[in-house]
């Protein structure tokens, strides 16, 4: 297994990546100086905060002492008092050294300990750590011993000053025997003083010599740093300049024709992959030539067997090469053609005109089926399909002009031409025909309606008599079959004016803005009997503006509220929704209702003329209302439909068109 180098990677890997390995190392460096920095700073704040706490400790010692000798010669208790008050100082100090002595001690009591001692919550953990990390320095060991002892002559005071307010609570208190107790506390005080001084010196000597190793780190990490620095951009700088310099002296050699002189590689990296690809562009340029020429041979056998005729021009608006096809459509031979101007492919008559136009058409140096008339050799016009092509060649920039012979295309063209003309001619001839077929199938039901009506009024006019003069006269039969009579040509009437009224829908009308919601408040004033007759209860949704014939869009919201509310169920008073919504480019109106409902085998029946569901004596009418709306929908483009379950009421939906 082939060893693994640091330097033979570092020379073979990207640029890019020798970059980013330089900058993190620098940045890893740096972070560790500002690691030792922050340590540092920390370090020495937390003895800063033991130099500030000792003297807290000293001053709240002194404080509960000068308090204690004024209770001893006053006996007020307030002096004891503060005495006790200044005494939680060194205990709360005295309770955090005992925790931070264990081998597994309580952060809370350590950390409510020096609280109590007066020190500022910040500095805490540091002192906590301070003390933990760093109790076997010889300057820390002997200051923390010197704080022990004191900590332990200050735990004397404690007992003595208890025995001292005991005797002065007492009722009659000894002077003298007070007096001996304070002279026990002197002592104490002053060797507490000497070791208060100790724990002072050695924490100083301490900080000194921690402040020289912290400047020793400093130094050695920051001098780490630049020369970490300097000697990997000397690295790198020297690598990419010694490849580059390689690359440099072969290209000089290859401007020169040398294509033998190699780039030499050094490494893997970009540059060396610059010098692999330079050495390989050197290898592929001679083959380039060959492979020039190949092509050269393989357009012109191309140009050949072209099927149009192709004419190449060069920069001087001169023919620099045809084809065979070229020779075959227009009859001169390549010789007569070369060095020739495009205008000898023109007529004589067309060629000004031509050749300005061909001329326009070369100048913006690209054209698709541009058709010309061209001449040939004999003098015979023909149309011709010209398409145009750059071509970038080393000599400049070429034209490629494909010449297509389009005389059987054209001819093609003009019998579609005629074709088409005389089926025009067809079309206007027929719709003539069909518009007057139906004027004329208008005015034959209008005749016919009249002509139907006038026998049907005679007959009802004698009906009339008949019933008026023997009315009761007669048997009860007679009186019977004269009503029948009576309200079958009733009937008769209906149906003709209902079939009239259908044949004139659309006629001879113009689309116009129609407000629906206007319309709907129209057709409901003119049903307002119907509707407060049968207690109908009609909601109506936003409606729209729509183009419509408005006569027959009437007609139509009539004609389906009507049904609403003529094919209601018994005992149930009709209600009656109409809304609208936009589908694709045009608006769907429903009509819902509470009614009777319609099975689904006679849903398309119903929009037939003259088809009914129901006999004449449950529900009045032709039969001839739907099939109203439904030619009225058409007439709009438009479509119609129910959605209907018998006895659950019905839906019909019709849409027209917002254009």
């Amino acid at each position: 297994m082939k060893q693994f180098s640091l330097i033979r990677w570092f020379r073979n890997v990207s640029i890019a990546r020798k970059l980013y390995f330089t900058v993190g190392i620098m940045a890893a460096l740096i972070a560790v100086e500002l690691a030792v920095l922050t340590f540092s700073i920390n370090t020495l704040s937390s003895v800063r905060a033991y130099v500030g706490g000792e003297g807290l400790w000293s001053k709240a010692q002194k404080d509960a002492i000068y308090n204690l000798k004024k209770y001893v010669h006053t006996h007020d208790e307030r002096y004891y008092d503060e005495y006790v008050k200044f005494m939680k100082v060194p205990l709360g100090d005295h309770s955090a050294l005992v925790e931070m002595e264990k081998a597994d001690p309580d952060k809370q009591v350590m950390w409510s300990g020096l609280i109590k001692g007066r020190n500022h919550p910040e500095d805490v953990d540091g002192m906590i750590k301070l003390f933990r990390r760093f109790n076997n320095i010889s300057y820390l060991r002997d200051a923390i011993a010197a704080w022990k002892t004191a900590d332990s002559l200050a735990s004397k005071l404690t007992p003595i000053a208890e025995d001292i307010s005991r005797e002065i609570k007492s009722g009659t208190p000894s002077q003298p025997k007070l007096n001996d107790m304070w002279a026990q506390v002197e002592p104490i005080v002053a060797s507490v003083t000497a070791y208060e001084d100790m724990f002072s010196y050695k924490l100083g000597e301490g900080s000194r010599w921690l402040e020289n190793l912290i400047l020793k780190l400093l130094f050695a990490v920051a001098l780490t740093v630049e020369l970490t620095g300097l000697a990997l951009a000397i690295v790198v700088s020297r690598s990419i300049q010694k490849g580059l310099n390689e690359i440099l002296q072969s290209a000089k050699a290859f401007a020169k024709g040398d294509f033998t002189r190699k780039a030499q590689i050094f490494s893997k990296d970009e540059i060396g992959i610059l010098a692999n690809n330079f050495n390989t562009m050197a290898n592929e340029l001679e083959r380039s030539i060959q492979d020039m020429e190949h092509a050269q041979q393989k357009f012109r056998s191309l140009l050949e067997s072209a099927p149009d005729a192709m004419v190449i021009i060069g920069q001087d608006n001169l023919i620099q090469l045809v084809n065979k096809q070229c020779e075959n459509i227009f009859g001169y031979t390549k010789t007569e053609l070369l060095g020739k101007k495009p205008a000898i492919l023109f007529p004589e008559k067309y060629r000004n005109a031509a050749t300005a136009e061909f001329f326009t058409e070369l100048k913006k140096g690209k054209a698709d089926a541009l058709e010309l008339i061209c001449c040939r050799k004999s003098g015979e016009s023909f149309p011709v399909e010209i398409s145009m092509r750059p071509i970038d060649t080393e000599d400049g920039v070429l034209l490629s002009i494909a010449i297509r012979d389009i005389s059987e295309k054209k001819r093609l063209e003009n019998a579609i031409l005629e074709a088409n003309t005389t089926l025009e001619k067809k079309v206007t001839q027929r719709t003539s025909e069909l518009k007057s077929k139906n004027r004329e199938l208008e005015q034959f039901a209008y005749v016919a309606s009249h002509d139907l009506q006038e026998p049907l009024r005679t007959t009802s006019s004698f009906l009339a008599l008949l019933r008026k003069q023997y009315h009761g006269k007669l048997d009860e039969k007679a009186d019977k079959y004269i009503d029948y009579i009576t309200q079958a040509s009733d009937r008769m009437k209906t149906l003709i004016m209902d079939l009239l009224d259908y044949s004139r829908l659309g006629r001879e009308k113009e689309l116009v803005k129609v407000d629906c919601n206007v319309m709907i408040n129209e057709v409901m004033a003119d049903l307002q009997n119907v509707i407060r007759e049968n207690q109908a209860a009609i909601e109506v949704g936003p409606l729209p503006v729509v183009n419509a014939y408005p006569t027959e869009l009437k007609l139509l919201f009539q004609n389906l509220i009507s049904n609403s509310i003529k094919f209601k169920k018994a005992g149930i008073s009709p209600v009656i929704n109409i809304s609208a919504a936009q589908y694709h480019g045009s608006w769907q109106f429903t009509v819902n209702d509470n009614g009777i409902g319609i099975e689904k085998q006679y849903q398309e029946k119903i929009f037939i003329i003259f088809q009914r569901l129901h006999n004449r004596s449950e529900y009045d009418g032709s039969g001839i209302g739907l099939a109203h709306c439904k030619k009225i929908v058409e007439m709009h483009r438009g479509h119609i439909w129910v959605d209907s379950e018998l006895a659950q009421g019905s839906s019909f939906h019709f849409t027209i068109f917002e254009n």
